[in-house]
C-alpha cells in the first residue's frame, strides 16, 4: 500500500538533501519535479547545505572565443593523500561556424550563487549551466574589457542586479562610471554621484558574497582595503583594511569562506609564503589569520605584472585547493596543499593560455525570471542582434 507523505514533509526532506543528487529526483512525479524547481526550495536547500562542502567546487576556464570549461578535482576514495583525478566539464555556450558568424570572445566570467555572467562585447549573458538556462542582456559599447569591473548580484533572490563600474584611473584615461542593470527588466540605470578616490588592484578580485559585490580596492598612497556595493543605498561602501601591508608584486586573491565570510589571501613573491586571513561579512570583527602555508619550492601563484586572477577554496578536508599559473609549468594548473610539508600539482591545461579568465564556481538551482532553454537558433539570433 502507498503512502502518501504530506506537502510540507516532502519540502522538507527534498530540502536537505544535496544538489548533486535532485536533478535525478525530478523525474519522480510531477510534485517532485515542481518542488525542485521552487525558488522556496532552492532558499532552503542553500541555507542548509551553506556551511557544507558539497565537492562538487569548481574554477571556470574561458579559452578562445566561446570555449568555457569547469575545472575541479575528484576526491579518491581509499586513500585522500592519493593524487586526486581531474573533472572538466564543458560549458561552452555554442559551437560557432566562424564561417557565417562573426567571432564571438568571452572576456570575463563572475559566480553568484551557481549563475554564471559572461562578458562579452555589447552584450552580457546569465546562465544557469546546471539548468541549462540563458539569459540576454545588451549593454552599451562605451565599456573596455580591461578597465571595466563586473559584478552579479541581488537585492532579493528574486531581484538581480549587474554592476559595472570603471574608476577614474585606468589605462585608457577615460572618466569613471558606475551602472546597475535589473536583470528580470534589462533596463540599464546610471549612477549619478559617485567620486572615486581609489581605483581597483590588477588583476581584479572581486566577486558577490550574499547578493552584496565585494572587490580589493587601492587608495592612492597604494593602501588596499575591501570595497562594497551597497544595490539599495546605490553607493560604494569601503569594509576594511586588508590585514597586510600592499606589494604589488605579491600575488593576492579574495574569496568566500564557507559561504559568510570573506577571506584574502596573500603569497610573499621572494619566500614563496601564503597567508589567508577571513571575516566575517556581518560583524565588525578584524581579520583573523586562517591559515600559513610556508613549503621550500612551493609555485609562485602568477607572475607580476598579471591580468590573470587567482582563485582558491578549501576542499571537505580542510585543505587548501588553489590555482596556479607560473609561467614555469605551462599552462594552469590546481595545487593541493595536504599538510604543512607536502602539496600536489594537477595541470588543468597543457596548452599555453594568456588570459584563462578565472573564477569560482558552485552549481545551484536558482533561477531567474525571463530564463530561456539554451539552444543554437536563440543564441545566433542575439548575437546577430547585437552585432
Amino acid at each position: 500500500m502507498s503512502v502518501k507523505l504530506p506537502y510540507d514533509l516532502v519540502e522538507e526532506i527534498l530540502s536537505r538533501v544535496p544538489w548533486k543528487f535532485l536533478p535525478k529526483l525530478r523525474c519522480v512525479c510531477k510534485l517532485w519535479n515542481s518542488l525542485i524547481l521552487e525558488e522556496r526550495l532552492n532558499k532552503k536547500n542553500l541555507s542548509f547545505h551553506m556551511h557544507s562542502y558539497s565537492g562538487e567546487h569548481r574554477f571556470i576556464l574561458a579559452d578562445r572565443g566561446l570555449k568555457i570549461s569547469a575545472v575541479g578535482i575528484e576526491e579518491q576514495q581509499n586513500n585522500v593523500n592519493d593524487p586526486p583525478s581531474l573533472i572538466v566539464q564543458d560549458f561552452t555556450l555554442t559551437k560557432v561556424r566562424q564561417t557565417y558568424e562573426p567571432s564571438i570572445t568571452v572576456y570575463k566570467t563572475v559566480h553568484c550563487d551557481g549563475l554564471l555572467l559572461c562578458v562579452m562585447d555589447n552584450q552580457l549573458l546569465v546562465r544557469n549551466p546546471l539548468l541549462k538556462e540563458t539569459s540576454w542582456i545588451k549593454c552599451g559599447s562605451d565599456f573596455h574589457q580591461s578597465d571595466d569591473a563586473y559584478c552579479l548580484g541581488y537585492l532579493s533572490h528574486c531581484d538581480y542586479r549587474i554592476l559595472r563600474f570603471r574608476c577614474a584611473s585606468n589605462s585608457r584615461n577615460r572618466p569613471s562610471r558606475v551602472e546597475v542593470c535589473e536583470v528580470a527588466s534589462k533596463t540599464w540605470k546610471v549612477i549619478d554621484n559617485i567620486s572615486f578616490d581609489w581605483f581597483l588592484s590588477v588583476p581584479l578580485s572581486i566577486l558577490s558574497l550574499r547578493g552584496t559585490p565585494y572587490c580589493i580596492g587601492l587608495r592612492e598612497d597604494h593602501t588596499a582595503f575591501v570595497q562594497s556595493y551597497d544595490f539599495a543605498r546605490e553607493r560604494f561602501q569601503p569594509i576594511d583594511d586588508l590585514p597586510f601591508r600592499y606589494d604589488e608584486m605579491n600575488p593576492i586573491g579574495l574569496e568566500i569562506y564557507k559561504g559568510d565570510r570573506l577571506s584574502v589571501l596573500e603569497q610573499c613573491h621572494k619566500t614563496r609564503k601564503i597567508c589567508i586571513w577571513v571575516k566575517h561579512w556581518l560583524m565588525l570583527t578584524s581579520w583573523t589569520k586562517l591559515l600559513v602555508v610556508d613549503i621550500p619550492e612551493f609555485p609562485l601563484l602568477y607572475p607580476r605584472p598579471s591580468l590573470l586572477s587567482m582563485n582558491y577554496y578549501f576542499d571537505k578536508n580542510n585543505r587548501l585547493v588553489i590555482t596556479c599559473n607560473h609561467t614555469g609549468m605551462k599552462g594552469l594548473s590546481i595545487i593541493r596543499v595536504i599538510n604543512d610539508k607536502d602539496f600536489q600539482v594537477i595541470k588543468a591545461n597543457v596548452s599555453e593560455i594568456r588570459f584563462p579568465f578565472l573564477c569560482s564556481y558552485v552549481p545551484s538551482f536558482v533561477r531567474l525570471q525571463g530564463f530561456s532553454k539554451q539552444d543554437t537558433s536563440r543564441i545566433r539570433w542575439r548575437k546577430r542582434r547585437f552585432n
